[in-house]
């Protein structure tokens, strides 16, 4: 069933919402639990299950806004989050629209597969190959305890965000 132009400005503008509301939780100190110091990147399967069910223009443009919203965010690193979201939304489209379907479990594994990617890839570019003193245990210390936090809290996101899409009617 195709949406008219007037749904589809609504489900879009929903999209944003949620993304913004995303990255407010997540980069708002106090707003979003920590656990002993580690992070739920929130806006890592937001991002990723929204683009689930579009296309992969529709994909690739919310990864695009997931992304930017992360780098204004930040102070360091202007892009990456950007480039990797994008990505990462354009890939999980395209496996969605010819490969999979949009399941529970393909969520969960397109997420997973992401979250713990996004860790490894920013630790070894802006930890590692930047030498910075300690950079090895931040491994431990930090990103696979924000991986594992983020992973543990994708179930959650899902069944909200399975919700909103029922209520938009593209789930």
């Amino acid at each position: 069933m195709e949406l008219t132009a007037k749904q589809k400005a609504i489900k879009y503008f929903s999209y944003c919402l949620i993304i913004l509301l995303a990255d407010l939780l997540q980069n708002t100190p106090g707003l979003f639990p920590q656990i002993f110091g580690a992070r739920c990147f929130l806006l890592l399967p937001v991002a990723v299950i929204l683009a689930m069910s579009e296309d992969m223009i529709g994909g690739a443009l919310i990864g695009l806004f997931a992304g930017l919203l992360w780098d204004v965010s930040g102070a360091v690193h202007l892009g990456f989050n950007c480039i990797y979201i994008t990505v990462i939304c354009l890939l999980t489209s395209v496996f969605v629209t010819y490969i999979a379907r949009d399941t529970f479990i393909t969520n969960m594994i397109s997420c997973t597969t992401a979250i713990v990617v996004y860790c490894l890839l920013y630790w070894l570019c802006f930890m590692v190959l930047k030498k910075v003193q300690g950079a090895q245990i931040t491994i431990l210390t930090f990103y696979i305890p924000c991986a594992i936090y983020t992973t543990a809290c994708t179930p959650i996101i899902w069944l909200v965000l399975k919700q909103i899409k029922k209520k938009l009617k593209i789930a």
